[in-house]
């Protein structure tokens, strides 16, 4: 027969274990809020690897739900083992642990939710980084193209119908056309 003195003391033994056990799931929040604060705010493009977080995340996520099984199963035997008042203590004890378990788990999907979001805030970054560069690489392109054309427009200028059909004769090009045409004949070959 158990006396109360042993059901008393084993409830003291419960409530030490489950009072270690919410503050070491504090703890690990803690650090796994850490984790995610400790994540550079960069204004540049950053190179990121969420992959090793988000594996840490669940990792440890893991281990929380393994240890709260462990300690839920060892729960329910000792409540087995108990009658009357004690038992509905014990009950209520085990709907604050679903509760923090449920909290905790939330907590962790909002911050795995976070890293997603700003994985894909800065792939969006880098992507409209690179579009506006290969933007201005055209514009550039197209800046020095015009600038070639124009000096080498220069060149011809106050030359004579029969001085540009001369030149053109001398590239094999063709000799037949207008002033203009002759000079965009010579600019175009200068500027390939």
């Amino acid at each position: 027969m158990t006396s109360p003195t042993d059901y008393a003391e084993t409830a003291r033994r419960v409530e030490n274990a489950f009072t270690s056990t919410l503050d070491t799931w504090k703890n690990s929040l803690s650090s796994v809020t850490d984790q995610f604060r400790a994540l550079p705010s960069v204004p540049a493009v950053p190179q990121l690897d969420a992959t090793e977080a988000v594996e840490r995340q669940f990792a440890f996520i893991k281990q929380v739900v393994d240890l709260n099984h462990d300690y839920a199963r060892k729960l329910a035997e000792v409540t087995n083992t108990l009658t009357g008042v004690t038992r509905q203590q014990f009950e209520s004890v085990t709907s604050v642990v679903r509760e923090q378990a449920q909290s905790f788990s939330d907590a962790a999907r909002t911050g795995v939710d976070k890293v997603e979001q700003t994985v894909a805030e800065q792939a969006d970054q880098a992507e409209k980084a690179e579009r506006e560069a290969r933007a201005e690489a055209a514009r550039t392109e197209r800046l020095n193209r015009k600038k070639a054309q124009d000096e080498a427009r220069a060149r011809y200028e106050g030359l004579t119908k029969a001085e540009l059909t001369d030149e053109v004769g001398k590239r094999n090009l063709l000799k037949t056309g207008t002033v203009d045409e002759l000079v965009a004949r010579l600019v175009e070959d200068d500027t390939k």
